[in-house]
């Protein structure tokens, strides 16, 4: 006869349950690890005295003997030891505790997975979860500005992460592209308890984590012992470059506000009794941001007979300077409740709430020069005929909520089987809006003329952080710069430079679905195993609506245009350019209120997902050392989408339909072996799949411009595009170390086929696809521009990451509070195909928003009541963008002249290395009262982007395009506790 043991793992130094602790019986093969609640199950026992060993990285192992009856289950309380500093039975959690739970994680994982804590990293500014992610190993943060939007795994898009909570899929939007990517700057992470990112695919996950599997796990009463704790996070941060403790003119809007922002944190988790417990979570966070640039754009001379290649001394063409004031609000409400049925049925039900409101305002003059200006000898531009400066003010709000529901009921059968089921609703909304706030965008226009200027020069211009030394003249005389800075010297009309726009741009996402699992244990087979059986069914519904609307204006200028300045702007634009006078957008909308408006252009998208899929996952104990883990996914999805892009006169209502489904096998191997149990092996195989973006399966059609121009424009995907599918290999060596640590080597392969590229149309093909869609060839003539989206050459990704953690408390005091967190992640993608220039194509799709070298360095130090945390993120040079145009003959996007490869004068968009380090010191008091200060990007690490030449022929083609700083460095003083 057998029995069983069961029981719970506390930490008693912190007291949180400890998931992931190692459980076995001596001289037995069985083995388990912990829950979430720290709790475990052994089946199978043979009776009689047995003893249960307990391990955790980081604290005493514990060996407790144990009398086993037949048929009966044995509980066990175990409790282990930790050297972890206290105060007054409170631990000052940093981020040694957080690493050591992360660490342990890691450890008893099946597949290759990293672990993060919510406190490993300290405190993360603002909340953004982008900003905690990006120093995991393996890890690329597409930033808008100083915004951490997408994420990207091992060099894949940004939209093949999936992004879950406790496993189901989380709705995200964009209002600005046509994309899948999740935007994390809408959600806050205050209730994440612990975040799995997912390098290997099992079936159990979805196939379409092509760049990987993105889960956080929500915070729950059950964590820890006691039956109630009250967390509190209280702040005010402030950029170093405008601190005050008054408000401040012309920061955003046409008010003064403050600049230093409040940020407040409360997390209450309460077990009401054994069987019920909630946790209730609510943030809200405030930052301002002040970021000063400028913008350079070149022309290009197109190549002749006498100068074969790119010119190599470009004309610019605009530059523009400019400051961007940013107030970004985010407030977040999530709960989670925990009920017990009973000891083998529990269910949970988490929800959650974000709020993500951002007002940005840019202002600031744009020099245009004109596609003729002269490149003086010192390095000076000057501008030539029909030359015009802009006095631009952008001003934007952009807010949405995003909020998510799912939860799970599970049930343990006493054969040790077990099955749940897992309903979810995720909605996501984004919002750009400006006239129903009361403000609108302007530009009013300054242009060459005998009452205003000649020409004008800029000196020092390619320098960057410099005063762009404006020269002007009239009539061959010097003109005063402050000509320039006057608002009455512009004109504001409809008919200069579109001078009213207002863009009421909205974007909703929908996902809901269910899945489920049915897992069976035969451990009484000679190699224990089990099975897992499971389904999902997904749906996703999108709706993109991206007006432009324009107002109709009289002619507005002097003393009338005078009349709309802000008159809390008065500071220096960037750069020591000085002031300029602005227009006050509200003021602007008052005067185009009562004004006729037309629509521009208009891009609605309507998009349509279905998603259903079924596993069979085994896992067997081969030996007691190696672990298989293989079987299979099969996937099937449906698209269904509609869609208008352009000019609202001109631009034609498209439909696409897609479906295909396929299977996905997957099989990984891991190996502890007996001799060597700090020593973890895992290695794998899988195949994914990337679903083609939805710009790459919307059509752009826009019809002719007047009958018989035939000017019309055409962009579609390929009659047989397909998604492409990537062939995944993993192999992962971890040594786990004494002190919580951990050293690291995992290399990656990804063999991708069929990935999507952009190519200019031959003309027969536009010809074809006009008939296809059932238009009139003629008017898609040989003036008329197309582009169509194919599946191109194969690509493979290949790379390396290693990493290192530890707790240096083997170190002789004061320096055993040391702790160390470092990685490096490199990737090398390369394209294949007969067609040299289709390979290049692809390796430029495939490297859009990939670094190709990461690496982070998180120090820790912590003694007695004293800690401090120095985080330094720095990232390579990488590909972010598209191309810019650099001379009149360029063809569009995605093409190239195959018979004279010099010819093709594009330039693509880079971004430049950057070093980011923030530190925080922290002072406990007792349990209820701890102070931190916090300071981020500490040496003001600026960004630039750079365009280079896109061929390999012209890469010593490199101009400057733009220059951001941040108004950093970013202080934050806080206080924190817990009762």
């Amino acid at each position: 006869g057998t029995g069983g043991v069961t029981g719970q793992v506390l930490d008693t130094s912190t007291g949180k349950y400890l998931e992931g602790a190692e459980v076995s019986i001596v001289a037995t093969p069985l083995k388990t690890t912990t829950s979430r609640e720290g709790r475990f199950v052994l089946s199978n026992v043979p009776i009689g005295t047995q003893s249960v060993v307990v391990s955790y990285l980081g604290l005493e192992t514990q060996t407790i003997p144990v009398n086993v009856d037949a048929g009966q289950n044995v509980p066990v309380a175990v409790r282990l030891v930790s050297d972890a500093v206290q105060l007054n039975t409170f631990t000052v959690t940093t981020m040694r505790e957080g690493m050591a739970q992360a660490v342990a994680l890691q450890k008893v994982s099946v597949q290759y997975k990293v672990v993060a804590a919510a406190d490993q990293f300290g405190p993360v500014s603002e909340g953004n979860i982008g900003e905690y992610l990006k120093f995991l190993p393996g890890v690329t943060i597409d930033y808008n500005v100083n915004d951490a939007r997408g994420i990207s795994l091992r060099g894949l898009s940004t939209a093949f992460t999936i992004v879950a909570v406790d496993g189901t899929p989380m709705a995200g939007t964009s209002s600005i592209d046509d994309t899948r990517r999740f935007e994390f700057e809408q959600i806050a992470m205050n209730n994440v308890e612990t975040t799995e990112l997912y390098k290997s695919v099992t079936p159990d996950i979805s196939a379409s984590a092509t760049g990987g599997f993105v889960n956080f796990v929500t915070k729950s009463a059950f964590n820890h012992e006691e039956a109630q704790i009250i967390e509190y996070d209280l702040s005010i941060s402030a950029p170093s470059t405008n601190l005050s403790a008054s408000k401040q003119g012309g920061v955003w809007g046409h008010k003064k506000e403050f600049t230093a922002r409040p940020s407040f944190e409360v997390n209450v988790a309460r077990k009401f009794n054994d069987r019920l417990g909630l946790n209730v979570n609510y943030r809200l966070s405030e930052k301002y941001d002040d970021s000063p640039r400028q913008v350079w754009a070149f022309n290009q001379a197109a190549p002749t007979a006498t100068v074969p290649s790119l010119n190599t001394n470009p004309r610019l063409q605009t530059y523009t300077i400019q400051s961007e004031q940013k107030l970004t609000h985010r407030e977040s409400f999530a709960t989670k409740l925990d009920y017990r049925i009973s000891d083998a049925t529990k269910v949970f039900i988490t929800g959650q709430w974000n709020w993500y409101d951002l007002n940005f305002t840019q202002r600031g003059p744009s020099f245009a020069l004109g596609g003729a200006s002269v490149r003086n000898p010192d390095d000076s531009f000057t501008s030539a005929t029909g030359a015009t400066i802009t006095n631009g003010v952008l001003y934007r709000n952009k807010y949405g909520t995003t909020i998510h529901f799912n939860g799970t009921l599970s049930h343990d059968f006493n054969s040790g089987s077990k099955v749940e089921i897992t309903p979810y609703w995720s909605r996501a909304n984004g919002q750009y809006r400006d006239v129903s706030k009361g403000f609108i965008s302007t530009n009013s226009v300054m242009a060459a003329s005998a009452t205003t200027f000649t020409n004008f020069t800029l000196q020092n211009v390619q320098s960057r952080g410099d005063n762009p030394g404006l020269l002007i003249t009239r009539a061959g005389s010097t003109v005063p710069v402050d000509f320039i800075r006057n608002l009455g010297n512009y004109t504001l009309s409809n008919t200069t430079g579109n001078g009213l726009q207002s863009r009421p741009w909205t974007a909703i996402d929908e996902k809901n679905g269910v899945n489920g699992a049915y897992t069976h244990r035969l451990e009484q087979l000679a190699m224990p195993t089990t099975i897992e059986v499971g389904f999902a069914i997904d749906n996703t519904d999108r709706l993109i609506d991206r007006p432009d609307l324009r107002y109709t204006l009289p002619v507005t200028t002097g003393a009338a245009l005078q009349a709309l300045q802000d008159p809390n702007y008065n500071k220096d634009v960037a750069f020591g350019f000085g002031s300029i006078q602005a227009i006050d957008p509200f003021k602007s909308w008052e005067l185009a209120s009562n004004n006729a408006v037309f629509l521009s252009t208009y891009d609605p998208r309507v998009i349509t997902e279905k998603h259903d899929s079924v596993f069979l996952r085994g896992d067997v104990n081969i030996t007691r050392d190696l672990l298989f883990t293989g079987g299979f996914r099969w996937e099937k999805r449906d698209i269904d989408a509609t869609a208008r892009t352009g000019a609202s006169v001109r631009n034609l209502q498209t439909t696409t339909k897609l479906g295909y489904d396929h299977y996905y096998p997957s099989a990984q191997l891991k190996f502890t072996p007996k001799a060597m149990k700090s020593l973890v092996v895992r290695t794998g195989f899988s195949r994914t799949i990337g679903h083609p973006d939805y710009l790459d399966i919307l059509p752009v059609i826009s019809t002719e411009s007047s009958v018989g121009a035939g000017d019309g424009s055409l962009s579609v995907p390929a009659a047989k595009l397909q998604p492409y599918f990537t062939k995944n290999y993993d192999l992962s060596i971890d040594y786990y170390l004494r002190n919580y640590g951990v050293v690291g080597l995992s290399i990656f392969r990804k063999d991708v086929s069929n990935f999507i590229v952009t190519r200019t149309m031959t003309a027969a093909e536009r010809a074809e696809s006009a008939a296809l869609y059932g238009l009139n060839a003629a008017a898609f003539g040989p003036t008329a521009t197309g582009a169509i989206r194919e599946n191109g050459a194969n690509t493979r990704l290949q790379g390396l990451e290693l990493s290192y953690a530890q707790n240096l408390t083997f170190l002789p005091k004061p320096f055993d509070g040391l702790n160390v967190q470092a990685n490096f992640t490199y990737i090398d993608i390369d394209a294949s195909d007969a067609n040299r220039f289709k390979a290049i194509d692809a390796e430029y799709a495939q490297s859009r928003a990939v670094s190709p070298k990461t690496a982070n360095l998180i120090l820790g130090y912590r003694y007695k009541k004293f800690s401090v945390t120095a985080t330094t993120n720095w990232v390579d040079d990488s590909l972010f963008g598209g191309f810019v145009a650099t001379s009149a003959i360029l063809a569009p996007a995605g093409s190239i002249n195959t018979a004279n490869p010099l010819a093709d004068t594009r330039l693509a968009l880079y971004r430049s290395e950057k070093t980011t380090t923030d530190i925080k010191v922290q002072y406990a008091f007792n349990k209820q009262l701890a102070v931190y200060f916090l300071v981020r990007n500490v040496f003001n690490s600026v960004r630039d982007d750079y365009a280079q030449g896109y061929l390999p022929e012209n890469k010593g083609i490199i101009l400057p395009r733009t220059t951001y700083e941040f108004g950093e460095p970013h202080l934050t003083l806080g206080v924190k506790g817990t009762f």
